[in-house]
């Protein structure tokens, strides 16, 4: 009887314990509305959506079939999501069924209320006509004249449904909480192609000009990931070692860039079949370029839809490739659409893995030095993110660096504590009990305690649910045999936000090579000193978090002796680099030796675009020559931003712009002709040496003809090419650079006011946003703004409100 009183009382304790801490952590969460999962009564099952279109209206003619099971009691009305589209019929189970067109969807009215877990199938006939969700790319455009160009517009048809887009084009319950089997049939021309989400069922031949392709998916997922990809193209078929069929859409006239664009797809899938220990969830994979994306790319089930400004030769690749973009997007594979989250708060479950495993993939790829880059980069983005707010990651407010970058540091943060095979273990398990459902940020803690039997509440409470990162200044003294570090957390702290504790790594490098390692808690407190033990050798210099694994802000004073030995000697990378990136304002005669060593023996650019940096404003320099042959293009980017010495570095430019780097010969240029103390003839001369290259979106070719027009140098000419880059036969990267040099410039003619007024009228925000911009600035200008107001008139009601709206229209 004892031992059950006993027991009863420690079973009470525990619980009022547990209870005290778990009212302690949620009550100065931020508030979160905006959270709120949105409720439903029915539970969709399978969509099937069959469209054919008329592409120069930008009209879809559809037939939707939705199959569910009743989840709530007497149902006798039922909403779907369907702004601005024209319902036709309406059938219940074969059935006509009453309805109400709202200005956001279509209401059915049941004359006999549905019960629970009942079975129903409803059948809408539709006509729609999308601002968005679906995109009719060039059907009204002039054919394509002159040779094939990757940036000349082509004729195109694809839809991009994250978050509730697609409900403008598809009748639906648009969000993210119900998953269903899918199911589209496509009627197109002939001449063309389509991909869709799933297997191919069929491709049809109509005898009428018309081709039916059916794709079905047999897996749930949620309905924002329905894509449609049209145009035309061929087709890369390859094989994962796993059997994992892969497919690439690639434009036909580009094979020779295939290969570039596409490397290493494969070899990601299994990657991250090993990391998440869970294979491949959707049978086949591929992958499609579009024009005028919105984005870089979208993860849609089985089939990414990416810009198809990642489609680069091997000259475009040094500067930007898909490798990255393409492992985030196959990430979500497994976190998006293997598993989704609840609602917009828990996103961070989606786009923060898809970050973080590329992180491993170029891990794998180019070592750890690439992933501890990676993190530092990261780190740096939430920490500029909180002096402006400090929402949390799990928060709707929390804004893109909180589900991206910092996210994802906090995932490296948490595998590094628990070890990359426990973190794989755990990870397996969370997507094989969650697979094809949705998910919150709890079931990933559930996941973590039940396979592991580990509670790391503490460390999702300060990364995940509150806000703010630690700023820790540190210093350090000796005292007998022991190194006392001292450490404050000077961060501001509330309710909120609040000090942090980590177990973090303390290094101490001696002088005579030996160097002492110790992993202490730093705890949540403002003052904490940790007592090291000490060598009887001179210290060299103290490391506090060797290799960067906690994310933090940190002030470190270190004299230049203790630099320069950090810089030769720190076993990682990113200390090496802290080391010298602090010796910025050391003057050249002390610190010369040690760079140049230092660049000839770092493998990573990071340090070396650094050193090249700060050598830019030398008149000359043993290191220039190394520097413009490096074989990285961010360490000469390095030097030509940081150089304000252009006049005597000259014959360095005219070797720069021969760079196998179009970024390099841009920035190259850039310089050498905006140096004010340069000749003209000069200027002349390196311009009529990249008279002929075009680059990646034309990014050289653009900044050949703004300096050529600013020189006098067949200025008509070279403006018309200009216009017409701006215009809407030309991809939005290439429109939005040739815009740009137009604002510089400061020229304007109804022709160009043509292009960019049609510019801001696209959907595309990336092409619109500095199109406007560049409008605002130039209406400043009396006669400007005389020609902009005479090419807005001409235009229609709709258009000039929208015009208005963006503040164009007077």
């Amino acid at each position: 009887m004892k031992k059950l009183t006993y027991l009863c009382l420690a079973i009470g304790l525990c619980f009022q314990a547990v209870q005290a801490q778990t009212e302690t952590a949620h009550i100065h969460y931020l508030s979160d509305p905006d959270a709120a999962e949105r409720q439903h009564s029915v539970d969709i099952q399978h969509m099937k959506v069959q469209v054919s279109f008329k592409p120069e209206a930008a009209t879809v003619l559809g037939k939707v079939t939705h199959q569910f099971v009743t989840i709530q009691n007497h149902i006798d009305t039922l909403f779907f999501d369907a702004p601005g589209i024209q319902i036709h019929s309406a059938l219940l189970d074969g059935l006509p069924v009453p309805f109400t067109i709202q200005p956001d969807g279509v209401v059915v009215r049941f004359t006999k209320s549905l019960m629970w877990d009942e079975q129903h199938s409803i059948v809408f006939e539709y006509t729609a006509m999308p601002k968005k969700g679906i995109y009719f790319i060039g059907w009204n455009q002039p054919e394509n004249k002159q040779a094939p160009d990757i940036n000349y517009i082509r004729k195109q048809i694809w839809t991009q449904g994250q978050g509730i887009d697609n409900r403008h084009w598809i009748p639906m319950y648009d969000c993210m909480n119900d998953k269903f089997t899918t199911e589209t049939v496509v009627t197109i021309p002939l001449q063309y192609k389509c991909l869709s989400n799933g297997k191919l069922v069929s491709n049809t031949d109509n005898g009428t000009g018309t081709a039916t392709w059916h794709y079905q998916l047999e897996k749930p997922h949620a309905g924002y990931l329905l894509m449609l990809g049209i145009g035309d193209y061929a087709i890369k078929s390859t094989t994962t070692k796993r059997g994992t069929p892969v497919q690439f859409w690639y434009y036909p006239e580009f094979k020779d860039r295939v290969e570039t664009t596409s490397l290493y797809t494969e070899r990601m899938i299994e990657l991250l079949e090993d990391e998440t220990g869970t294979p491949y969830p959707w049978g086949s994979y591929s992958q499609i370029m579009v024009q005028n994306f919105l984005y870089g790319a979208m993860e849609n089930t089985s089939a990414t839809i990416f810009g198809d400004f990642f489609t680069v030769d091997a000259r475009g690749f040094k500067d930007r490739n898909y490798m990255g973009v393409n492992c985030h997007e196959l990430t979500h594979q497994w976190f998006g659409d293997l598993i989704t989250a609840r609602s917009g708060n828990d996103v961070w479950l989606q786009e923060s893995f898809a970050t973080f495993f590329p992180k491993l993939f170029f891990q794998w790829l180019e070592g750890d030095d690439a992933y501890q880059w990676a993190m530092r980069g990261e780190y740096n983005s939430a920490l500029a993110q909180s002096e402006k707010d400090n929402f949390p990651v799990r928060h709707t407010k929390g804004g893109t660096t909180r589900l991206y970058p910092k996210g994802s540091a906090v995932l490296g943060m948490l595998r590094y504590q628990l070890g990359p095979e426990n973190f794989t273990r755990f990870i397996q398990h969370y997507l094989s009990v969650n697979g094809f459902k949705n998910v919150e940020s709890w079931d990933f803690q559930k996941a973590l305690k039940d396979k592991l039997g580990l509670n790391y509440d503490w460390f999702f409470d300060q990364w995940i649910h509150r806000g703010g990162e630690p700023h820790y200044k540190v210093s350090y003294t000796t005292q007998n045999n022991q190194v006392l570090v001292n450490i404050a957390q000077t961060h501001k702290t509330d309710g909120h936000v609040r000090y942090f504790k980590m177990p973090v790594d303390f290094a101490v490098y001696y002088k005579n090579g030996q160097v002492d390692r110790k992993t202490v808690w730093v705890m949540d407190s403002a003052q904490q000193t940790i007592a090291l033990p000490k060598a009887n050798a001179d210290i060299d210099f103290v490391l506090f978090d060797e290799q960067n694994k906690v994310m933090k802000k940190m002030d470190f004073a270190k004299s230049p002796s203790e630099l320069m030995a950090q810089a030769a000697k720190a076993k990682y990378m990113i200390d090496r680099y802290d080391a010298v990136a602090a010796m910025k304002d050391l003057p050249i005669k002390d610190k010369q030796t040690l760079l140049m060593a230092r660049f000839t023996a770092e493998k990573h650019p990071a340090i070396r675009a650094e050193i090249a940096k700060q050598l830019a404003n030398q008149p000359k320099h043993k290191l220039f020559a190394l520097i413009i042959k490096d074989t990285k293009a961010e360490v000469k980017n390095a030097f030509i931003a940081a150089d304000t010495l252009v006049l005597d570095h000259v014959a360095l430019y005219e070797q720069l712009l021969k760079d196998s780097s179009y970024s390099v010969v841009e920035n190259a240029l850039d310089k050498l002709v905006n140096a004010s103390k340069v000749a003209p003839a000069v200027k002349i001369k390196a311009l009529a040496s990249v008279s002929t290259v075009s680059g990646q979106n034309n990014n050289v070719h653009c900044k050949y003809l703004e300096h050529s027009i600013a020189q006098k140098v067949n200025v008509d000419p070279n403006l018309e090419a200009l216009t017409v880059l701006c215009g809407p036969n030309y991809e939005f990267r290439t429109r939005v650079a040739a815009a740009q040099a137009i604002k510089r410039l400061n020229v304007f003619s109804p022709k160009i006011a043509e292009h960019l007024i049609e510019a801001c009228l696209t959907y595309n925000s990336r092409l619109y946003g500095p199109c406007s911009d560049v409008l605002k600035t130039l209406k400043k200008q009396n006669d400007y703004n005389v020609v902009l107001q005479n090419a807005i008139q001409a235009m229609g009601a709709e258009q000039q409100s929208t015009l208005k709206n963006l503040g164009l229209k007077d």
